[in-house]
């Protein structure tokens, strides 16, 4: 009778299988996001097992030395190109990878029965029984937390290992953010030096006049301080391409770092960024970076997490239960003519006495607070996003009508303006410094619009950090609403 009951308790608590909500949905890593693919939000986890092989390196993969990256980078190459080897390549993406395994691997760790105990008990001086002298007893013992306790443990290590999956998905987004901007601020570099060189020869031809005008009869001695002036200009213009060089080079080493490579790897821009644009509004993205952000995915694992713990503390209230197993050896040399010599079996049932309430109570308001906490740093974290997301969206709207009115306005005239004084500065109606205020005036304009072309693909960028996904051409769709998370009071 003892033993079938004991059997029906060991059958109702389970032993050694995960809870349905959690085997049936193994971890697994989030989609790693191409060039070509849109951001997707993190997917859900799924197993409690750690992450496949192909996923996190194995530990002699992850040396120090450099990833080299297929063949060679192209001159020029596309940020495409440089995002597919960040993800590939970067250790900070990989650390996060491999934190995120671990904390898969403590799921079958969290709803894994505690060890069994075997224990041997030699008796100094022999116990003597009816049967025989009793000697040796052995007892196997495995202890059952009560209902519930396992799964709510298993639960709550699921929940962090998805907030980790979500954080390294947001790790990936930050490292790619970092690769645009430099590749960004490379390609504005680039221009402006370009955009210098060009005006370099035009101010060859300023020389040309200034000593045309200076060999005329009655004009040398102004004609001489144009062109000392000029030349001085000259210099100047390549100081500037000097500084622009050197500015070149410390932003291919910042985004070769990024990219895990050598510092002085040759990294050269596009000469033309592609004009990208919002799909939505931004009222549109702030609703869109609820669902795709794993920032905020990570902070809601996190409330479930903590509400998991909260029921697990509730839950010691009840005691655990231990089954035990005992083998007593029965020796034949006994006192008794009747002695038989069987050993003894026998089954024990214990539960520990959960009496120190203060305790208890205690754990419970711990978990009540880490939970209120929980809540409220996602509620935060929704706000800073959210306000990210439409400062960013007006950077982007700053550049873009910036660069309309620069394009088809300020630009064109100002050609035009310089065309005008060469022609006058060489018949002599304007002075000289009216020529070189109206040359430096066009050089600052084609310098400040690459730079706003490079501005504007920077707020994108970092525009679709903060969403957590593409925000440009075919965005994908607004998810359902997350789940709203109920207001929680602050524990008593």
């Amino acid at each position: 009778m003892h033993c079938r009951n004991t059997l029906v308790l060991l059958a109702v608590m389970g032993f050694g299988q995960l809870p349905a909500a959690v085997a049936q949905q193994p971890l697994r890593p989030p989609t790693v996001r191409t060039a070509e693919a849109p951001f997707r939000p993190v997917e859900p986890l799924q197993s409690a097992v750690v992450a496949p092989a192909a996923y996190v390196s194995q530990p002699e993969d992850l040396q120090s030395e450099y990833v080299q990256p297929v063949g060679i980078f192209p001159r020029p190459v596309a940020w495409q190109a440089l995002v597919q080897h960040a993800l590939a390549a970067n250790p900070e993406i990989q650390a996060a990878r491999c934190r995120a395994a671990a904390r898969g691997a403590r799921v079958p760790q969290a709803y894994s029965l505690p060890d069994p105990k075997l224990m041997t008990l030699v008796y100094l001086e022999s116990i003597q029984t009816a049967a025989g002298p009793q000697d040796v007893v052995m007892s196997l013992s495995q202890k059952f937390p009560w209902f519930g306790k396992r799964s709510l443990r298993s639960q709550a290590a699921y929940h962090d290992a998805m907030a980790a999956y979500a954080r390294a998905a947001a790790v990936e987004l930050k490292v790619i953010e970092r690769v645009k901007r430099a590749y960004f601020d490379l390609y504005f570099l680039q221009r402006a030096a370009e955009e210098t060189r060009k005006l370099e020869l035009r101010l060859g031809d300023v020389i040309e006049i200034a000593r045309d005008r200076y060999s005329a009869p009655g004009q040398q001695k102004v004609g001489l301080e144009d062109v000392l002036l000029t030349e001085i200009e000259l210099a100047k213009v390549k100081s500037d391409l000097v500084k622009l060089s050197q500015s070149q080079r410390r932003a291919r080493a910042r985004l070769a770092g990024t990219l895990h490579l050598p510092p002085d790897t040759p990294i050269e821009a596009v000469a033309q960024l592609e004009r990208r644009q919002p799909a939505h509004t931004a009222g549109l993205l702030v609703e869109l970076s609820k669902s795709c952000q794993p920032e905020l995915d990570a902070r809601r694992r996190e409330v479930c997490r903590d509400r998991s713990a909260t029921e697990l503390a509730c839950r010691n209230y009840w005691p655990d239960v231990t089954v035990s197993f005992n083998w007593h050896e029965i020796g034949t040399d006994a006192i008794s003519p009747v002695a038989n010599g069987r050993d003894a079996y026998s089954l024990g049932l214990g539960v520990n006495l959960p009496l120190y309430r203060n305790r208890l109570d205690a754990a419970v308001r711990e978990a009540r607070y880490n939970t209120a906490a929980s809540r409220r740093r996602y509620l935060s974290a929704g706000d800073r996003f959210g306000a990210e997301v439409e400062s960013l969206y007006a950077q982007f709207s700053e550049h873009q009508q910036l660069l309309a009115i620069l394009e088809k306005e300020i630009l064109p005239r100002a050609e035009r303006t310089l065309d005008l004084s060469v022609e006058s500065y060489r018949t002599g109606r304007i002075q000289y410094q009216q020529l070189i205020d109206t040359y430096e005036l066009l050089l600052n304009y084609r310098i400040d619009y690459h730079k706003r072309v490079a501005m504007r693909a920077q707020a994108i960028a970092s525009l679709e950090r903060a969403v957590g996904c593409a925000v440009t051409g075919e965005t994908a769709e607004v998810a359902e609403p997350a789940e709203q998370l109920p207001a929680e009071p602050l524990p008593r």
